[in-house]
């Protein structure tokens, strides 16, 4: 099929000038300067019928009009470029940055305030992209160099445990207490592993409900119950009270309780309670509180260590199961929610849809 002349004419248009704005401003700004001047010149013997125009006349005119194309073209180029200075100055910085993608922390774009409105808001909305890249890079090192970190610390307890129970002179009960340490040491790179593959699902946006009326109660139950050899190792008193039911979907529901009855443990000093009532369960630990907002911490790369009412503790995957929760319960149509913190202990609660405002 034969392009229509219009095609034909964007491909010409296109070929023979350059894809450059300033040039296609500098082009519109020249013709509108020149071409009401030629058709004045060329019509001024319509316009005065009894003018007569000599041939020094004619002379002169054929070099006005050159003249005049070539000053409508300065004018059209010295006027574009100073209209699209804004453009042109944020296009060399974003150019710029081009040669530093392999330092984020150099990515900034200033403002300036003698731009047009246009210029600025173009500036802003890069400036904020930026940062935003820089502040993701920045938590995926933090989260990769934790991870290295605490996949290596297991790794080298196998390795020394390992080491140790190729000694023939072990005595049976040393024997069992180190295949014990190997166990704990394997369940915890599993659970690991395991929430790194939650979150990401969950990043993705790959979850998929099936909401049902749920018997919450016995829900927190079983999972107090399958959760209870981890209690008793860390000498945590983990209990339930209450009863109530919701619609949700029971087993995504699950796997955030657990993740949030996991962190209540890792810094509970004695206790951690479910409390439960219609449409909500909420966890209740005895420990020092949180170090920062629930919004700063429910992320899934907030890795780096964090210190507690002088207690240090090394986070690992504390905000991948933070994370993990919320992002069920946002599914929803809830959300986690903080009730209280402090010296005195944390309650977050699972909040379903029905009971948010």
């Amino acid at each position: 099929m034969r392009p229509s002349l219009r095609a034909r004419l964007l491909q010409l248009w296109h070929n023979r000038f350059p894809h450059s704005l300033r040039t296609q401003v500098a082009l519109v700004i020249a013709s509108l300067s020149f071409v009401p001047n030629l058709v004045l010149i060329l019509s001024v013997r319509w316009i005065l019928p009894g003018a007569q125009i000599s041939g020094e006349g004619v002379v002169l005119l054929l070099l006005w009009i050159p003249l005049l194309a070539g000053l409508s073209a300065a004018v059209g180029y010295g006027l574009s470029s100073l209209i699209l200075r804004p453009l042109t100055l944020l296009a060399r910085e974003l150019v710029h940055l081009e040669t530093l993608l392999n330092q984020p922390a150099r990515w900034n774009l200033l403002l300036r305030p003698e731009d047009p409105q246009e210029s600025l808001i173009l500036r802003r909305a890069f400036g904020h992209l930026l940062r935003q890249i820089q502040t993701d890079q920045m938590r995926r090192e933090a989260f990769m160099a934790t991870l290295v970190h605490d996949l290596k610390t297991p790794l080298i307890a196998f390795g020394h445990l390992l080491s140790a129970l190729k000694q023939e002179d072990l005595a049976p009960e040393q024997r069992r207490a180190l295949l014990d340490r190997l166990l704990q040491e394997n369940q915890h790179n599993l659970s690991l592993v395991q929430k790194m593959v939650e979150a990401h699902r969950l990043e993705r946006g790959e979850i998929t409900l099936n909401p049902q009326p749920c018997d919450l109660g016995s829900l927190a139950r079983r999972v107090t119950e399958r959760m209870g050899s981890l209690a008793q190792d860390r000498d945590i008193q983990l209990r339930v009270e209450g009863q109530g039911w919701g619609k949700a979907d029971e087993a995504e529901l699950e796997r955030a309780l657990v993740n949030l009855i996991d962190n209540a443990l890792r810094y509970a000093r004695h206790e951690v309670v479910l409390t439960v009532m219609p449409e909500q369960i909420q966890v209740r630990d005895d420990g020092p509180g949180l170090p920062a907002p629930l919004e700063e911490l429910a992320q899934p790369y907030v890795t780096q260590p964090i210190h507690i009412a002088g207690h240090h503790y090394p986070t690992g995957s504390g905000g991948l199961g933070l994370y993990i929760a919320r992002r069920i319960l946002q599914a929803h149509g809830g959300d986690l929610c903080l009730l209280e913190t402090g010296s005195q202990g944390t309650t977050l609660a699972l909040v379903l849809q029905s009971m948010l405002p």
